[in-house]
């Protein structure tokens, strides 16, 4: 089974992905996925993301990167007149940073106006940043999540279990104190994630009301692994079992198989 059957997608969805852990790979593996579909797609972010990150899909498809969204607007149309069923990445503005070249994507408004048009099936949007941790609480401004999402992929490293809450393991160290109650350098237990995945200003913070959340527990690579992913999961819908829909394990890291079980909230 493929990540977009796990997440039982529609024919059309508005996808913005937050957390930690492997995010950015996701991103790359369900934008490859929706590109085997031949669906209209469009990949962008509401935050920045490193320039690298898009170049697979820059050289299959076109960059409309421009400040102006009236000229971003018409050329998406134009794309996809020409083009039905090819990807297309949009830029605002490139900026420097210490870990290389990164991009900005357009305003959420503006994303949220592309989509009640219908101008695309899908859009995949990076809406966090987590500078490589596998784990993540988000600061006041974050995540930026257009208010059109359809769906919510809230993403956590399995790695961060028995790791030390210091700033190497962990983005925003002292915000994941405070939502948690762990003090800094204790191990991160499944009972302090699972505060983080269920707080309402933890991972799926600013999620809309009417979108589909879904936790996907990635790096699980090995048995040890989803023997711990699968206690996290059982515990998330113990105590959150109304806000998530659906918990994914896998590992995004492992092309040919990157899923491995999904949990529904049913169950």
């Amino acid at each position: 089974m493929f990540i977009r059957e796990a997440l039982n997608l529609k024919k059309s969805a508005f996808i913005s992905l937050v957390g930690a852990g492997g995010k950015s790979t996701l991103f790359s593996l369900l934008a490859r996925e929706i590109i085997e579909e031949k669906k209209k797609l469009i990949l962008t972010t509401t935050t920045h993301m490193l320039t690298r990150q898009l170049i697979p899909f820059i050289e299959k498809g076109v960059l409309i990167e421009s400040d102006n969204e009236e000229i971003t607007e018409n050329l998406i149309n134009k794309w996809f007149k020409k083009a039905k069923h090819r990807e297309l990445i949009l830029v605002h503005h490139r900026l420097k940073s210490e870990l290389g070249e990164k991009v900005a994507g357009p305003s959420p408004l503006f994303l949220s106006k592309c989509w009640k048009s219908g101008i695309a099936d899908y859009f995949l949007v990076e809406s966090d940043g987590a500078r490589g941790r596998s784990i993540k609480a988000p600061g006041s401004h974050e995540p930026v999540i257009c208010k059109s999402t359809t769906d919510v992929i809230g993403v956590i490293g399995i790695d961060a279990l028995g790791s030390t809450l210091n700033e190497k393991s962990v983005f925003r160290p002292h915000l994941f104190s405070e939502l948690t109650g762990m003090k800094m350098e204790e191990k991160i237990s499944i009972d302090a994630i699972t505060a983080l995945i269920c707080h309402p200003m933890g991972l799926f913070k600013n999620a809309p009301l009417y979108s589909k959340c879904h936790l996907f527990i990635n790096k699980v690579d090995n048995d040890s692994r989803k023997k711990m992913a699968k206690k996290l999961a059982v515990q998330v819908l113990k105590y959150n079992s109304k806000k998530i829909d659906d918990i994914i394990i896998g590992s995004g890291c492992n092309e040919i198989k990157p899923f491995i079980e999904a949990i529904k909230r049913s169950q």
